[in-house]
């Protein structure tokens, strides 16, 4: 026998005892050894002897160490998982829920699994119930199982494609339907399914029940603390933007001191006194290092400029000297000429004279050219003065008016949570928490005062909707609907539903006319009447502080 991949063949199989064919000869042939052994054994022998020493070892190890109390503790847990299982495999399909499908066939003459790559895929139930397979065509899934679904498209193939026997196909549920949760809760809307999934967790994915402020005087408190909080953050913004804006009025207007508002020199709130005055004087101190900054700027561009002048005044001067040299040079030049023509001077001294000529008139140019770049220079710092000032100008206004955009915002913002102190206050008094506390009061029971929630699952099966009474460890299906239903015992004795407190503490949809009135109108920078009422709002805090 030939010998391949690199090993020797055993003296079985060189005896020609190898009658297994097919796939099992090869893997007969491939498991050969050599004829060396080790203690009397081969490397399969060793092989089967370490497994079977394994499969000894383990159980044993298990038995030793087991906990005799897990059986006892383990017994309603195995129980609720038998029950949990039974129902995942009895679900049966339906509307959007996501199936992977995968078929495969074995192939005798080839000894391998075949792949239907084409048909391995995710598909969704689409409204009819059905779902679409290439090769396979349209497979109603609906009211199926999965297991139901495999045999049904495995069928299917086999007709379509005529094939001699079923191929082998598996489904599997990916991804389940929605469920949807809706009533007293949180987020009402839908979610996704988890097997196992009972009514309390659907509810959570809901963000919890509803908790309104007639089930919660802690919140009423809390409400109030948040509004007061941003009410006085609001305060300490707006007198903040009036120091910075009587100081960019001062800046734009060339005046030596800011000239603050009233309503930061006479405040009367013990923790606004310091604040304001606080803040008046840091704004004193920007405004002195921003004038002193720009009378540097401005004093810098004015002596650049006086040096550049003066530069000019004394380029002319020299202009004027080199002229009067040029006409000496020039008179004394035309007599030699004069001399020269008579024959009583020489060539060269006319020459030279000429040269001297020459040389004057070129200096002169040469001063005649730095003058017109100092005189360039003059301009050019003209124009950075200039641009200086339109700029400094021009970020004052821009900062300006983005400071009285600011103080419009926060007077309407300041009226908006007076607006919200005085609902908080109309809640607290008229909440039926007062009314429901009262009787249990009178009772002596303060578990009177706790609602009453009810769930009830909405479930499809064929023959329609049905509604189950249902506790917080129902288990849900995909596609159910769970509806949460809270109630609360009145003053009365009667139960008061949970939706007619949310409508009696709603606000009403319809703005008011003062509000209207801010939105559609275009005011003023600042307007008197957004400043913050104080009158207005010391008698809610004081009574709010007071309960």
């Amino acid at each position: 026998m030939k010998r391949r991949f690199g090993y020797r063949p055993s003296y079985a199989f060189r005896r020609g005892e190898h009658a297994a064919p097919g796939f099992v000869a090869r893997l007969r042939e491939r498991l050969c050894v050599s004829r060396t052994r080790y203690c009397g054994l081969g490397v399969v022998e060793w092989c089967i002897v370490a497994l079977f020493a394994i499969g000894l070892v383990f159980p044993v190890g298990t038995i030793v160490y087991a906990d005799p109390q897990a059986d006892v503790g383990m017994t309603d847990a195995h129980a609720a998982a038998a029950k949990s299982n039974t129902l995942t495999a009895d679900y049966r399909l339906g509307v959007r829920d996501k199936v992977r499908v995968q078929v495969f066939e074995w192939r005798p003459s080839r000894d391998e699994v075949y792949s239907w790559t084409a048909l391995n895929q995710i598909y969704t139930v689409d409204p009819a119930g059905k779902i679409s397979m290439p090769l396979v065509g349209v497979v109603p899934a609906a009211g199926y199982t999965t297991e139901e679904l495999s045999t049904i498209v495995s069928r299917q193939l086999m007709h379509r494609l005529n094939l001699a026997t079923q191929p082998d196909t598996t489904v599997e549920v990916t991804d389940f339907r929605p469920i949807y949760v809706t009533g007293a809760v949180e987020r009402a809307g839908q979610y996704p399914f988890t097997a196992g999934m009972n009514v309390l967790q659907g509810v959570s994915l809901g963000g919890g029940l509803f908790r309104n402020s007639a089930l919660s005087g802690l919140r009423l408190e809390r409400e109030f603390v948040s509004t007061v909080g941003t009410y006085q953050g609001l305060e300490q913004e707006r007198q903040r933007l009036l120091a910075r804006k009587a100081r960019l009025d001062a800046e734009l207007s060339g005046a030596d001191r800011i000239a603050f508002p009233a309503d930061l020199q006479t405040v009367s709130a013990p923790w606004a006194i310091e604040f304001t005055s606080s803040i008046m004087s840091k704004e004193q101190s920007v405004f002195d290092l921003r004038r002193r900054a720009n009378d540097t700027q401005v004093l810098a561009l004015n002596q650049l400029q006086d040096s550049l002048e003066q530069e000019v005044s004394t380029l002319d001067k020299r202009i004027a000297a080199q002229q009067k040299q040029i006409d000496l040079m020039r008179s004394e030049f035309q007599g030699i000429k004069q001399l020269s023509d008579k024959g009583l001077a020489t060539q060269p001294r006319l020459l030279g004279l000429q040269r001297n000529l020459v040389e004057l008139e070129s200096e002169k140019l040469r001063i005649e050219s730095d003058r017109t770049r100092a005189q360039q220079e003059v301009g050019r710092t003209k124009i950075s003065r200039i641009e200086y000032q339109n700029k400094r100008d021009n970020d004052l206004t821009v900062e300006l008016q983005t400071t009285e955009a600011r103080l419009q915002q926060i007077g309407q913002e300041m009226q908006v949570n007076q607006r919200l102190l005085a609902e908080t206050k109309s809640q607290a008094v008229a909440s039926p928490l007062h009314l429901v506390s009262a009787t249990a009061g009178d009772q002596g029971s303060a578990k009177s005062v706790e609602p009453t929630v009810h769930y009830t699952i909405s479930r499809q099966v064929r023959g329609g909707v049905i509604d189950i009474d249902a506790t917080e460890n129902t288990l849900l299906q995909p596609g159910d609907t769970v509806k949460v239903d809270m109630t609360m015992p009145g003053a009365s004795g009667a139960g008061m539903a949970l939706d007619a407190m949310l409508r009696s503490e709603m606000p009403a949809q319809q703005p008011p006319a003062t509000t209207t009135k801010i939105l559609d109108t275009a005011p003023p920078a600042v307007q008197p009447s957004l400043a913050p009422d104080h009158a207005a709002l010391e008698p809610v805090r004081a009574d709010m502080m007071q309960r």
